[in-house]
């Protein structure tokens, strides 16, 4: 064969290859750009949700500020617990106008209508209390505050906004695993394509260098394809200088092709990137192709490649220079560090929250958890990721979430309240578990919110307390004597055994308090309870009813004489003055003895309008003096006859 023909040969050869390489090259550039555009929307939604979370978040909050500043109030009275209510009131409307801005959806708009509905009788209910502590009516507010209403309000908020919760961070969760298989994919078909091109430039270059002057115009159709690629092709002769370029050199440098050439990779990079780049230079120069990835400051911007250096060897097969096919992976780069970024700022939000966040798979292994978790538990993250939650939370605490775990994972959400003792303090935790379920249904792992309400459940409690207990005296109010009348009563027509009920008040209180003031007259009251209490047996219930009224509920008597044997003990307390801040006041008492018998047929509200009964005959004859009703033990008569201490 003439060396013409070979040479026309080695020409077509050469450019048949690199126009399959080209075209491959660009449907994988175009399906990259595709993919990657489809990549920074999902960035962009990632972002969006992660702002959606964050203000669900920030209105939960609000709303309990404003919850635990209206019950500070209740509980003390204090003009300046409305101030953090009222801000907490504030905040809240700020919340729910950028949550009606962010959620777009018509589900998410739809789940805000409730939310707003729900918010909106939790701050009626919150504005009654207060209005009604305002008015003075201090019991109509607690009983509206211990209703079970402001907790369904809360329970119904919880779950609507656990819900929009859920479904963002499962979107979020789809979204970054959508993002890494992405990523992934994109990165295959880059190297695929890559080394595709790389090979079958290497070849067709190969080719047409070796047809010489007679394949210019092969060589001059080659470059105006290298031209158009969206890769940074380059050629390097054996002393490293550049010695040919494609136009991808003016798009990236802004400089014409020509004018790197017979320049070095420091010389166009600068020596900082020459010093990088050098032992990879090296290396292919060994006669093996490298792969890796570099960045450079170009024209104020950083900008990242992935490179690939080609041997060119001659036909002895010895390196005579090489070739370098780079690719701008700047736009790749910027939106992983978004999403990094992102995700950085979630792991922020969730470890600041006061709400323990983590993460199962299907076997029950911690995969997350917040700095909360670590809190709780004095872990480190590091030493339990990848660890049963059995083992993490030891028997004890395992035990208590084992079963409401188990219903998650069948698909069920879970909500539980617990109390558990974390590190020797015990907390009332309001636990969430939401199964991780794909759009098959296939339940994959289980959301965990564990919320502390330590603080609520005490003031319940306190509230609780503050309902059946007298403020001055810390005795039992009118309300706890009704209750415990009511099963005295019961306890007594079953056993068939007496009760006595003793209604005493003080003698000449009134002049006390007018003479001395009212702080003078709230300590007798102490003193006299003080008193009252130490007299009677700890089976004895005391109470008091309202002013300076006073009850005894006395249980297991065998006779009337032992009604009266508790009266005359509690005249013979009070006989001794009372000595309040230098002053000795001589404080007697009148009492009201009635007694049950063990028959049905007596109320409580009979028996105690009897012992008032029996009080006025005592004190209209003469005070610190006692009366029984009934006379006798047949029940005849209406009073006995009084008898003084």
């Amino acid at each position: 064969m003439r060396p013409g023909a070979r040479a026309t040969d080695s020409m077509g050869a050469g450019v048949t290859l690199l126009l399959c390489a080209l075209l491959a090259m660009a449907l994988v550039t175009a399906l990259l750009a595709w993919r990657a555009q489809h990549a920074v929307a999902m960035v962009e939604r990632q972002g969006l949700v992660s702002e959606q979370l964050r203000g669900l978040n920030q209105l939960m909050i609000a709303l309990l500020n404003a919850e635990t500043g209206q019950r500070g109030y209740l509980l003390t009275q204090r003009d300046a617990y409305l101030e953090p209510h009222a801000e907490a009131m504030g905040e809240l409307d700020l919340r729910l106008d950028e949550l009606a801005r962010m959620l777009s959806t018509a589900s998410q708009q739809q789940r805000l209508v409730r939310v707003l509905g729900l918010v909106r009788d939790k701050r009626e209910e919150l504005q009654r209390s207060i209005d009604l502590v305002r008015a003075g009516r201090h019991e109509q507010a607690l009983a509206l505050v211990l209703s079970d209403q402001g907790k369904r309000e809360m329970d119904s908020l919880r779950q609507e906004l656990g819900s929009l919760v859920a479904d963002l961070r499962a979107e979020r969760a789809g979204l970054a695993t959508a993002l890494g298989s992405e990523t992934g994919t994109t990165r295959l078909m880059l190297l695929l394509a890559l080394s595709l091109l790389a090979i079958f430039s290497t070849l067709a270059l190969w080719q047409v260098l070796r047809g010489g002057a007679r394949l210019r115009e092969a060589e001059g159709r080659l470059r105006r394809i290298a031209n158009h690629v969206p890769l940074l092709i380059t050629q390097f002769d054996r002393q490293q200088r550049i010695i040919f370029a494609n136009e991808q050199v003016r798009r990236l440098y802004g400089i014409d092709p020509s004018e790197v050439l017979g320049k070095t990779v420091a010389d166009v990079r600068g020596a900082d990137a020459g010093q990088h780049l050098q032992p990879f230079i090296d290396q292919v120069m060994t006669g093996e192709a490298v792969r890796f990835e570099s960045s450079s400051v170009i024209q104020g911007r950083q900008h990242h490649f992935e490179q690939h250096y080609v041997p060119d060897l001659d036909a002895e097969g010895r390196p005579r220079g090489f070739f370098s096919v780079t690719l701008d992976i700047t736009e790749r780069k910027e939106a992983a560090a978004r999403a990094s970024a992102s995700e950085r700022r979630l792991a922020v939000i969730a470890d600041a929250l006061p709400v323990l966040i983590a993460y199962l798979d299907q076997d029950l292994r911690l995969h997350y958890a917040n700095e909360t978790f670590h809190r709780w538990l004095g872990m480190e993250a590091s030493a339990m990721l990848g660890l049963p939650l059995a083992e993490v939370l030891g028997p004890a605490l395992y035990g208590q979430r084992e079963p409401c775990l188990r219903a998650a994972l069948a698909g069920e959400r879970v909500q539980v309240e617990l109390s558990s003792d974390m590190q020797g303090r015990l907390l009332h935790l309001q636990n969430d578990y939401i199964p991780d379920q794909r759009a098959d249904g296939q339940v994959v792992g289980i959301f965990v919110l564990s919320t502390d309400v330590t603080t609520l459940k005490q003031a319940q409690a306190q509230l609780a307390e503050m309902a059946r207990t007298d403020a001055l005296t810390g005795l039992p109010n009118r309300r706890e004597l009704d209750q415990r009348l009511a099963l005295a009563l019961v306890r007594a027509q079953r056993e068939g055994w007496k009760l006595a009920l003793l209604f005493l008040d003080l003698d000449r209180f009134k002049a006390i308090n007018d003479e001395q003031g009212h702080a003078v007259g709230d300590a007798v009251l102490q003193a006299f309870a003080q008193r009252l209490q130490a007299s009677v047996r700890a089976t004895d219930s005391v109470a008091r009813l309202a002013g300076d009224e006073f009850v005894v509920l006395v249980e297991g008597l065998n006779e009337a004489a032992d009604a009266i044997a508790v009266a005359e003990k509690v005249l013979q307390a009070m006989d001794e003055p009372m000595l309040l801040d230098g002053l000795a006041l001589q404080v007697g008492t009148s009492i009201g003895i009635a007694l049950h018998e063990g028959r049905a047929g007596l109320d409580a509200a009979q028996l105690l309008a009897q012992a008032d009964a029996a009080l006025y005959e005592a004190k209209r004859a003469g005070r610190q003096r006692y009366a029984l009703y009934p006379a006798s033990a047949d029940g005849t008569g209406a009073y006995s006859t009084l008898k003084s201490k």
